[in-house]
């Protein structure tokens, strides 16, 4: 009986080898983003019937969280993946009372919600659909003006308004992340009722070091991405840390099924070996997601085919460290997706 996707997906997601690795990549499609739930669905389903993914990894707009609250943005603008920035919800320490608990399933919310529904219905079940949601603190770092830290971004502490919040304010702060977390949670629960399989929840680079301290960490960040992953319970859930020193053993006693970070990256593990210290939870990655976009398809399939031959006995998610860029190549994605089968000769 031949394999479907989602029988190899839910042999790995069980610590078990498929007839062979399943694979997925995702990008911004920043023409289409902000166009409404029908015109991003479509062109999000078409991504994934033009290159067969095993996995749907559903890539929205990346401010929407930010939206939700009162950041506006110019969408006739972009930096890379995120447009213009026009108005920033915090300024200073009496701002965070603006933060408060959001229905789940209003505005910008429900505009995902609609596109999941119609991803799942358009898919027909045929593959496994994950949808994306932010940590409360990522959240709180870009209504105070600031881009996300991750990926090779310099992101030094000293110069984060957020950072100096915590320290000065950390009560308002934690209010702030409490509405946060109890909008995303509840987001997140909407999330499973529209068919999907799961979440990617991503971390960003918050546990990057030298950020946060290991104890701030435990104090502004992980409390909070606890409660929201509450609300995940029963589905399949996928973190992702972000970038340069990621720290993705600190995930590995949290109540999810894999974890995604960038093996190619200074100051983190190689995705080879991790079966060691991952405590039975999944890996995804393996390939530098930083040669996409660069007219390098045989480098690419080079190095995807190097950790297929490096993790050839062990269940992963094969995927770029994070997502690849807008400029990417059909013959570059093409290269990537054939390793997994050329892996079989």
């Amino acid at each position: 009986m031949a394999w479907t996707k989602r029988d190899r997906f839910r042999a790995v997601m069980n610590g078990e080898l498929a007839d062979r690795v399943p694979v997925t990549a995702y990008r911004h499609h920043t023409e289409f983003e902000h166009s409404g739930p029908r015109v991003m669905a479509d062109k999000l389903l078409e991504f994934q019937r033009e290159y067969d993914w095993d996995v749907m990894k559903i890539n929205p707009r990346a401010v929407y969280y930010y939206e939700a609250w009162g950041n506006e943005y110019d969408y006739d603008h972009y930096n890379d993946v995120v447009p213009t920035r026009t108005k920033t919800l915090i300024h200073d320490y009496r701002d965070l009372e603006k933060v408060s608990v959001l229905p789940g399933d209003q505005g910008v919310f429900a505009e995902q919600l609609d596109m999941c529904r119609m991803i799942v219905q358009d898919s027909g079940g045929e593959v496994p659909i994950i949808q994306s949601a932010f940590t409360p603190i990522g959240i709180l770092l870009n209504l105070c003006g600031m881009r996300s830290v991750g990926r090779y971004r310099p992101s030094p502490r000293e110069e984060s308004p957020l950072i100096d919040l915590c320290l000065d304010h950390p009560d308002e702060v934690k209010r702030a992340l409490k509405n946060i977390a109890e909008t995303m949670a509840d987001y997140c629960s909407k999330l499973l009722t529209t068919g999907i399989d799961g979440v990617f929840y991503a971390c960003l680079g918050m546990a990057r070091s030298g950020y946060f301290t290991l104890e701030e960490w435990k104090e502004f960040v992980e409390p909070y991405d606890l409660m929201v992953l509450e609300a995940l319970k029963g589905s399949q859930v996928i973190i992702h840390t972000c970038g340069i020193y990621g720290n993705p053993e600190r995930f590995t006693s949290w109540p999810i099924n894999m974890i995604h970070w960038a093996s190619s990256a200074v100051g983190c593990p190689p995705i080879w070996g991790s079966k060691a210290w991952l405590n039975g939870k999944i890996a995804m990655g393996g390939v530098d997601e930083r040669p996409f976009g660069q007219n390098k398809a045989e480098e690419i399939g080079r190095l995807a085919r190097t950790t297929l031959q490096k993790m050839q006995n062990e269940p992963f998610l094969l995927a770029p460290d994070c997502s690849v860029s807008v400029h990417t190549q059909d013959d570059e994605l093409r290269a990537f997706r054939a390793s997994v089968e050329e892996s079989l000769r």
